[in-house]
């Protein structure tokens, strides 16, 4: 015979309300007596009945993080971190990846809708026009895109972060700067473009903007050979990403060109190869592990409540940055 929510309360020597809020909400309570209720689960072998839970609460306690490449070094530490709170609030985490197509978004939302209490969308290339019917199938919390007031979210300070760039590359005398942009579907990616030809205008630098047709190592590797045909080259680059940056000055090496004797370049979201590169590469740390949590944090608060959050980013300055060269 299966053993019951009661049995379990009996042995914990708690009520049986206390042993059935320790599984929704185990962060509410003390530490020896979510342990005592747990170990007691354990040792009779009591697995919680979600689909009962979910008929008495209207929760289901389950919550998706959507994210648009899995193979992209930032998200999994900030679906981590997401996963991590979700569970302190008693919340159970399910990740799908859209493969960087708005419509395979959609219909991800559309069908975890009826079975979530949130979805968590990482970098979202929905259209701004599908957010309002999307939002009213299911609690949406977008991290990297601001849709509006109507809708909490989480992202990083790109014109700040932008700045600091600008400030680092012409204080070493650089004047001649290309920036390597993102997609153009994605918010992200016009965002940064903008914050970055903002504050290069502010300090009355020209900008060239190359469009490396897609934000990957590849795209990094084919950017720079558009450079190199060129004839031209910039002082310094900036990169959507790291992972541009890091093509970028992979193939540059391999034409002989010097970074950062020849051509700075800056990176963006700080990934754990930024450091391993050799040279280490100058970027702006994404605050993955914050908006992950703040992201998990919203996902049970309601959105006038400080509905959209602004995080910091940080310059980290490596070997990749360096005067720029004569001439």
């Amino acid at each position: 015979m299966r053993p019951t929510l009661r049995d379990v309360a009996r042995a914990a020597g708690v009520s049986v309300s206390t042993t059935s809020r320790v599984f929704r909400e185990p962060d509410r309570f003390r530490p020896a007596t979510r342990e005592r209720v747990l170990a007691a689960a354990a040792e009779l072998g009591y697995r919680p009945n979600r689909a009962a839970q979910a008929l008495i609460t209207g929760r289901t306690g389950s919550v998706a993080v959507l994210v648009p490449n899995l193979t992209n070094p930032i998200f999994p530490e900030l679906v981590r971190a997401a996963q991590h709170r979700l569970h302190a609030h008693g919340s159970f985490t399910l990740v799908a990846d859209t493969d960087e197509d708005p419509a395979q978004e959609a219909s991800l939302i559309a069908m975890l809708a009826p079975d979530v209490d949130a979805v968590i969308t990482c970098s979202s290339l929905l259209d701004d026009d599908q957010i309002p019917d999307l939002a009213a199938q299911v609690r949406l919390v977008f991290v990297g895109r601001d849709p509006g007031p109507s809708h909490p979210s989480v992202l990083a300070d790109d014109p700040a972060g932008m700045r600091e760039v600008v400030a680092l590359l012409t204080g070493l005398g650089h004047r001649r700067i290309t920036y390597l942009a993102g997609r153009a579907a994605s918010w992200a990616a016009r965002r940064r473009l903008q914050a970055f030809t903002e504050a290069a205008a502010g300090a009355g630098v020209p900008v060239d903007v190359v469009d490396p047709n897609h934000p990957s190592f590849e795209g990094g590797r084919a950017a720079a050979e558009g450079l190199l045909r060129s004839g031209t080259l910039p002082t310094a680059v900036v990169a959507f990403n790291d992972l541009i940056a890091l093509g970028l000055t992979a193939r540059l090496a391999e034409a002989g060109v010097a970074v950062p004797g020849e051509v700075s370049v800056v990176g963006y979201d700080d990934v754990e190869f930024a450091r391993m590169a050799s040279p280490g590469l100058t970027t702006l740390a994404y605050p993955r592990t914050a908006l992950g949590e703040r992201a998990a944090d919203l996902v049970g608060t309601a959105p006038a409540d400080d509905p959209r959050r602004v995080f910091p980013l940080t310059l980290v300055e490596r070997g990749s940055t360096g005067p720029a060269r004569a001439g």
